[in-house]
């Protein structure tokens, strides 16, 4: 079983068969630059120390396929949730979004969960396709746990409520389903205990909010 963290689960959950992701896709990148933040405080890299993010402890190793995020809370800490998410979603340039994409292929690529091509216009971006195996042991993993008597991991409540946003949840489960884990995922908010993820999920929503209300 191949150990996967919260933001590489989320990664290959929403590339698509020909393993792309684009940038435009405001919903899924804000989700997954939300997601390395989120991960990066559950394992106490990060803090918050008020409204504001900080850097807690060095970047491991292992998670340096994180290093873009992690950069830029270095640079600009103290610095609010939201605007180091803007970075890799409300930019004139595509550079963070396509960094960080980036290292998350390679590190998936390095584990076989996905197969580096060459991909995009004339073939000059590296795409990653995802080994459907893989995605599928997520998509169980969630369906245990949210669906059925398993144990709740806090990973997986933040996976889904990410896969949620980015309307990707009807990609994998029926819409009884979806209305189950949705009405499973409030329930959970609502335990004082993840207070993180209450957090993170009313970020998003105002992220979402300032790009509509820049595109209309």
């Amino acid at each position: 079983m191949k150990n996967l963290s919260t933001t590489q689960q989320y990664f290959l959950c929403i590339l698509k068969k020909n393993g792309k992701i684009s940038s435009l896709e405001m919903e899924k990148t804000t989700c997954l630059a939300a997601s390395a933040v989120v991960e990066l405080l559950m394992d106490d890299i990060l803090i918050f120390s008020g409204k504001k993010l900080s850097i807690q402890a060095a970047l491991p190793e292992n998670k340096s396929y994180l290093h873009q995020v992690y950069d830029v809370v270095m640079k600009k800490q103290p610095v609010k949730f939201e605007n180091v998410v803007e970075c890799f979603s409300f930019n004139f340039t595509d550079k963070y979004i396509n960094a960080l994409v980036e290292d998350l292929g390679e590190s998936l690529a390095n584990m076989g969960c996905v197969q580096k091509v060459k991909g995009g216009f004339m073939n000059g971006k590296n795409v990653y396709i995802p080994n459907e195996d893989d995605v599928d042991h997520i998509v169980q993993n969630i369906r245990a746990e949210l669906l059925e008597d398993g144990e709740i991991s806090e990973d997986i409540v933040v996976l889904t409520a990410l896969l949620n946003k980015s309307r990707d949840l009807q990609r994998y489960f029926s819409s009884y389903e979806k209305q189950a884990l949705k009405k499973r995922l409030d329930e959970i908010k609502e335990n004082p205990k993840n207070e993180l993820i209450h957090k993170a999920t009313e970020y998003i929503d105002t992220l979402f909010l300032l790009f509509i209300a820049a595109i209309t």
